[in-house]
């Protein structure tokens, strides 16, 4: 089995030298950055797990670098390591972070406290590593159907937007009319102008659903979305 990773992050040397030490034969494996930029660059370069930061550190502060972690890595664990926790600071961390553990410094490392934590973490990991690729597979398999709706109805001419109703694919028969690229949103923000159709078509599809005209589907990828209009004829 492939040994997970774990990375601390502390200003102190001292800090990261006692847990090089303490954990060096565990089975994971250990990396250790001084500042927030040096972690950034051991995530680029590692599949970290599980992420042990301390707030108050020189450039990036502790928050802002474990929020930047949550939204580039989801499914690395976060642990704040601290001798500075107060109330504001740990309200952030559940507000903004989602941690998963707090620990104060000094550390105790006289008994498997610390040592059980990062293991009940690196599980964690696993657990999220396992449901972001299921729902991976889940976005796959509602993209495949997403476009297997079009192939099917090649007779049907059809626009596909971003979301931000940026024309981003469209039937051979459209593409002059509507362009890669150009936006269809309405001026007035509230839906999709397809101005040679004279159709305005608003964002609640219970109020734009018109068959005889057109249909609208919405696929939701994560973060984003893609709406596919399809015309029942050319114009």
């Amino acid at each position: 089995m492939t040994p997970q990773n774990i990375l601390f992050v502390d200003d102190s040397p001292m800090v990261l030298s006692l847990l090089e030490r303490t954990l060096t034969q565990e089975a994971f494996n250990l990396h250790t950055a001084h500042t927030p930029k040096e972690a950034l660059q051991v995530l680029e370069q590692h599949p970290i797990d599980v992420v042990v930061s301390d707030l108050l550190m020189p450039g990036l502060d502790g928050i802002t670098f474990l929020r930047m972690i949550k939204k580039d890595y989801p499914h690395i664990v976060r642990i704040i390591l601290s001798g500075h926790l107060h109330t504001q600071s740990i309200l952030s961390a559940i507000n903004q972070v989602g941690v998963f553990r707090f620990l104060t410094k000094p550390l105790e490392l006289d008994d498997d406290t610390l040592k059980k934590i990062l293991y009940e973490a690196l599980d964690q990991a696993k657990l999220n590593r396992n449901s972001l690729h299921a729902a991976d597979q889940n976005v796959a398999s509602d993209l495949s159907v997403f476009i297997d709706s079009i192939l099917n109805a090649p007779y049907r001419p059809y626009v596909l937007l971003n979301e931000q109703d940026i024309v981003t694919a469209v039937h051979i028969a459209l593409a002059e009319l509507y362009p890669i690229g150009r936006s269809l949103r309405h001026p007035d923000g509230e839906g999709i102008q397809l101005t040679t159709h004279s159709l305005y078509i608003p964002y609640e599809e219970s109020e734009s659903s018109d068959p005889d005209l057109y249909t609208l589907d919405t696929l939701t990828l994560g973060h984003s979305s893609l709406r596919l209009i399809r015309l029942s004829e050319i114009a």
